[in-house]
C-alpha cells in the first residue's frame, strides 16, 4: 500500500476542513518574527498545491515538489484551472534538485515525519539548505512523540451520509519512534487504502541535523504560537536561517 496515491484526487475534499488560512496567516507571522520576508519560496513536499496557490495570492513567487506523482499532478491541474504560474515538480526531499535557489522555503502539515529513515531525513535538509540564499529562512513542522502516544492518528467518521467517510487505525512502536497508521477511505460505493508511516524525530535530532545541514539560529515554537514547546506540544515549528 502507497502513500498519497490512491487518495490524491479527493485529498482536498479530505482536507476541507483544514484551517490553511491560519497557516499562512502564521508563516507570515513568523516570517515577520525572524524579520525577513522573502519573495521567492520553495514549497517542500507541496501535496496539492493548496498553500501555494495561497502565498502565491499573496504576492510572492512559489515553486513546490513532491514525491507524489499524483498529489503534483492535482497541484498542477489545479494551478493552471487559475491561470497561475506555479512551478511543480515530482521529486524526493532527498535528491531535490531544483536547479535554482529561493530566499526562503517553507514544508506545513508534517511532511517531514514522512521521512522515516535519519540519514534520509539529513540528506533532506543537507539539499533544503543548498537551494537558500543566504539568510533563507526554513520554516517548518514536525508531528511529535507525543501525538503519537495519545493516538492522535486514530479517527473515524462512519457517517453513512457523508459523502467521504474513512477510518484510520494508528500502530506506534516506541523504540523505533515509528507509527504506522493503516487508512480506509469510503467514497460512494469506491474503497480506497491506504498506509502512512511517519517517525517522531527527537528535538535534539532535528536541531543537530540542522546545523549539520549549515542552518543556524533555530528556534521552535509550540505551533501556531509563538511560546516554547511544552511536553504536550503535539506538533512542533521549526524556524531555521542559513548563514
Amino acid at each position: 500500500m502507497t502513500s498519497f496515491g490512491p487518495v490524491a484526487s479527493f485529498y482536498d475534499e479530505l482536507m476541507q476542513g483544514v484551517p490553511y488560512r491560519m497557516w499562512v496567516g502564521y508563516y507570515l507571522l513568523l516570517l515577520s518574527h525572524q524579520g525577513v520576508r522573502p519573495k521567492r519560496l520553495l514549497d517542500v513536499c507541496c501535496g496539492t498545491g493548496t498553500l501555494s496557490e495561497m502565498l502565491t495570492d499573496e504576492g510572492f513567487h512559489v515553486e513546490g515538489f513532491d514525491l507524489s506523482a499524483p498529489m503534483i499532478d492535482e497541484a498542477r491541474r489545479k494551478a493552471s484551472a487559475r491561470g497561475l504560474p506555479i512551478r511543480y515538480e515530482c521529486m524526493d526531499a532527498a535528491e531535490l534538485a531544483m536547479g535554482k535557489t529561493y530566499e526562503g522555503a517553507f514544508s506545513f502539515f508534517d511532511s517531514l515525519n514522512y521521512i522515516t529513515d535519519p540519514q534520509r531525513l539529513q540528506l533532506a535538509l543537507t539539499k533544503i539548505s543548498e537551494h537558500l540564499e543566504p539568510r533563507g529562512t526554513f520554516v517548518f513542522d514536525l508531528n511529535t512523540a507525543y501525538a503519537f502516544e495519545a493516538k492522535m492518528f486514530d479517527q473515524k467518521l462512519l457517517n453513512p451520509r457523508a459523502k467521504l467517510r474513512y477510518n484510520w487505525k494508528g500502530d506506534w512502536d516506541p523504540e523505533s519512534r515509528i507509527i504506522r497508521v493503516d487508512m480506509t477511505f469510503w467514497r460512494g460505493n469506491e474503497e480506497v487504502h491506504e498506509t502512512h508511516v511517519q517517525r517522531a524525530h527527537s528535538d535534539e535530532e532535528v536541531r543537530a541535523m540542522l546545523e549539520q545541514a549549515g542552518f543556524r539560529q533555530v528556534r521552535a515554537f509550540h505551533s501556531y504560537t509563538l511560546n516554547p514547546p511544552r511536553y504536550k506540544s503535539d506538533r512542533v515549528h521549526y524556524v531555521a536561517v542559513k548563514p
